[in-house]
């Protein structure tokens, strides 16, 4: 049986009108003279030649504006990278996680779209790596922005996008938006003043045995006066399931079966529609000054888990109908005695619950995603420098369901019958409701001029609101223990509510400063001066037990903190450059819903946690070699991340209120490498790796309570988890133009992964689960002919089967057993 799912697609770009339209009023007032065919092939030959050549060059030396000026990327003494519009499109990267997949340095799991992105930036990261639908789990160290304005998490499709631009290392005095470890920015095309265009790109693919799916793009610029242009941006992805769903766990049968009146299966349950639309008008007031306006809006509605039900350990080690039917009842009694006599021990290598393609979920699970920003760009260029403000709105809202048979019954069995102990008809699901609205407002000044100073300075304001609401239901609830909620403020059948909100307000000042001692030698000193304030609020209320109920609210602020950056380069020859960089990051703090227990007091110090920061050190040399046949980055860094945040949570009877709590220092390290090697005009090789590793650096104890009680301590030495100490992408181009003007080109790619801790380690030699490295190869295949482009690609070319991700949880297993992510 083949085990996996080979995505094979093709794609269609259809430019429907590239003409200029001057031009094209030109050639209706005097037409040209017809050309023979003799002369009309030479032409189309030349163009084609010219198309493949500016392609080529596009690769090598594509422009980017992270440093707030138009710079060639080899020529950026930082860590930036950039893929180009072509790229995007010829290596289908049309969201976040295909971007990451190609990154060395970033790593997130590839889970099902409906779930929250748990992203590692060079180590950076201290939440599990796991399958997960609730955002409070999880912590970014990464920065997202939409040209100069900051998105509230990555959610956004990349469409009708220049290029992606990704800095590596704290990026705070250079946008306001700081972060502790990076930033990537989706850089959009813009509304074009002297020519109308439309273009179209479709794309039809499926994994095998799954539903065809489709991605469709519409983009329309055109001029609507010599100083008014609009563009319009619109796509609509309808992606097909390959993976089903079950309502009943196999192994409930008789009257321990589950019933469910939407059916027992659910053919191709993981399926995605997304609709995604940009629209934006330019005005070119004077030749030194211009507004533009923009809205962009998102609906996702993602549906299903592309995961694989394992059997429940206990169930799998069960050899008879008595011993699977006291599994059922409790499902912590295992039929193995001694357990060291079980034939399974590992909850990851048990059989199929149902098949290879099959997960068990009695109800459905979703998450829907609503997101709308608007924003006034203004650009001006002043005598002396440029200047750049932006200032946005944005909503973005989630909604979703999810089943909570798994690890709802720790907290419902005890109920008896109405529990998740199973002996009657019910079973626990979640539901959350997640909000994020603000205002960002940035100006920055980028100063003009090719003298020995040079120097940047900005402006940022922010007001963010957040609510992540979480709630758990038990049909029945109310009426097996003959009670109410709704009276007490609760929802039929909900046995426990949290919200965990805030509103946030930051002001900062942001600048750089350079200075060329020699014409090849330049030192950059910067800065960022921040005041911030926090109200911070968690309301808990289990209306199961009454023992968690808590509703805390902390308001923390801080007035002119400062983070620092030196970076000095030196230009060695015209196309290689050395530098090195000294810069800091920071992460806003927050409080958690912990609560007096008896006369347990909660300590201020875990009540609330405080900002953790960063401090990189980074050394490196890019820039072209051998006649500029390869292009090289290579480079060293170190991180030591103090007061890092980590997550904790506190224990009520057996129920967890979850949290987080500033942690010992950590350090990660290591190197980074990308090249490009043009081996002649037809045939490029690319790669780019990464060898990373983090642990504590210092040893910490934390307690939750005032008189040192309930203790927890990291000892240096810990791992990090999260990042895969090794990973390398690697990849051979082809391409070459035909007599009769055809481009073609061919690609094919591999990836490995080493193997990931999915979690830390509180101490040296502790034991974690880690997923297992994998390698994986893909290719793709294209062709351009006049305004119609075609390409073709085939993921997981061995049809390999690999564990990308998983529900790492110590007791849901019991018992649902685990959910496995594999390889596409």
């Amino acid at each position: 049986m083949r085990h996996r799912k080979t995505a094979i697609a093709s794609a269609v770009s259809i430019a429907l009108l590239s003409l200029g339209l001057s031009s094209y009023v030109a050639a209706q007032s005097a037409p040209a003279k017809a050309e023979t065919p003799t002369e009309k092939a030479a032409r189309e030959k030349a163009e084609a030649a010219k198309k493949a050549e500016a392609e080529k060059q596009a690769v090598e030396t594509i422009v980017v504006t992270a440093t707030g000026r138009d710079l060639v990327a080899s020529r950026i003494p930082y860590n930036v990278t950039a893929i180009s519009e072509e790229q995007l499109r010829d290596e289908n990267i049309t969201d976040i996680k295909k971007l990451i997949a190609q990154s060395a340095s970033i790593n997130a799991p590839a889970n099902s779209a409906r779930f929250a992105e748990s992203v590692t930036v060079r180590g950076l990261n201290i939440s599990p790596v796991n399958a997960n639908n609730l955002e409070q789990f999880v912590k970014t160290t990464l920065a997202y922005y939409l040209d100069s304005t900051p998105l509230p998490n990555i959610g956004y499709r990349i469409k009708d996008i220049a290029r992606v631009e990704t800095l590596l290392g704290p990026q705070g005095t250079l946008y306001g938006a700081g972060s502790l470890g990076g930033a990537v920015r989706y850089i959009t095309n813009q509304p074009q003043f002297n020519k109308t265009t439309a273009r179209i790109d479709t794309s039809f693919y499926k994994a095998e045995r799954g539903d065809m799916s489709n991605d469709t793009h519409v983009v329309l610029n055109t001029p609507l006066s010599e100083t008014v242009a609009f563009r319009a941006s619109i796509s609509g992805l309808n992606e097909g399931g390959y993976t089903d769903r079950v309502t009943n766990a196999p192994w409930r049968t008789g009257t321990f079966a589950w019933t469910n009146p939407g059916g027992t299966t659910i053919k191709n349950d993981d399926w995605q529609r997304v609709t995604s639309g940009k629209f934006a008008v330019a005005w070119q007031a004077t030749k030194d000054l211009k507004f533009t306006v923009t809205y962009l809006g998102q609906d996702q509605n993602a549906n299903g888990t592309n995961a694989v039900s394992l059997l429940p350990l206990n169930i799998a080690n069960a050899t008879t109908p008595a011993q699977i039917t006291a599994t059922i009842r409790n499902p912590a009694t295992s039929p193995c005695n001694p357990v060291s006599t079980c034939r399974y021990n590992d909850n990851l290598a048990t059989p199929f619950a149902v098949d290879d393609k099959t997960v068990i979920s009695r109800y459905a699970e979703f998450a829907r995603r609503k997101f709308n920003m608007s924003f006034l760009d203004i650009d001006w260029s002043l005598p002396f420098a440029n200047l750049k403000s932006s200032t946005s709105t944005f909503e973005d809202n989630r909604i979703g369901q999810g089943d909570y048979a798994s690890a709802g019954w720790v907290f419902y069995w005890q109920l008896g019958d109405a529990g998740a102990a199973f002996d009657s008809n019910r079973s626990a699901y979640m539901t959350f409701n997640n909000s994020y609205k603000g205002l960002n407002h940035e100006t920055r000044l980028t100063s003009k001029g090719t003298g020995p100073l040079s120097w940047i300075a900005g402006l940022y304001y922010t007001k963010q609101d957040r609510s992540l609401k979480f709630s758990e239901f038990l049909t029945g609830l109310d009426a097996y223990n003959g009670v109410n909620r709704t009276r007490a403020g609760g929802n039929l059948d909900e046995g426990y509510r949290e919200n965990l909100a805030s509103e946030y307000k930051e002001t900062a000042a942001y600048g750089e400063l350079g200075y060329k001692i020699t014409p090849q030698w330049l030192v950059n000193f910067g800065g960022r001066v921040f005041s911030y304030d926090d109200t911070a609020i968690a309301q808990i209320r289990d209306y199961s037990f009454d023992l968690v109920n808590n509703n805390v609210q902390v308001t923390k602020g801080q007035n002119n903190q400062s983070y620092y950056k030196f970076n000095t380069s030196y230009q060695f020859t015209d196309d290689l450059l050395g530098y090195a960089t000294y810069s800091q990051g920071f992460r806003r703090g927050g409080t958690n819903g912990f609560r007096n227990v008896g006369t347990n007091v909660v300590s201020p110090t875990t009540q609330q946690f405080e900002p953790d920061s960063t401090d990189n050190i980074e050394a490196g040399l890019k820039g072209y070699l051998f006649n500029r046949q390869l292009y090289l980055q290579v480079n060293y860094f170190q991180i030591d991340w103090k007061n890092v945040q980590t997550y904790y949570s506190q224990d009520i009877a057996g129920f967890p209120v979850n949290g987080s709590v500033n942690g010992p220092d950590a350090r990660t390290k290591g190197w980074e490498m990308a090249g490009r090697w043009r081996l002649n005009n037809n045939f490029q090789l690319q790669y780019s790796g990464a060898r990373t590793e983090g642990e504590w650096s210092s040893t910490r104890t934390v307690c939750l309570y005032t008189n040192n009680t309930a203790c927890r301590t990291w000892s240096k030495g810990g791992i990090l988890g999260a990042t895969p100490t090794w990973k390398h992408n690697y990849g051979l181009r082809f391409n070459t133009t035909l007599d009769n003007g055809t481009y073609l080109w061919s690609s094919l790619s591999g990836r490995y992964t080493g193997e990931i801790p999915v979690d830390r380690t509180d101490r040296v030699g502790a034991v974690v689960p880690k997923r297992p490295a994998y390698t994986l190869a893909s290719f793709s295949v294209g062709a351009g002919f006049g305004p119609i482009d075609l390409s073709l690609w085939v993921q997981n070319l061995s049809n390999k089967r690999v564990i990308v991700s998983s529900n790492n949880g110590t007791s849901g297993e019991a018992v649902m057993g685990q959910r496995v992510i594999y390889t596409l």
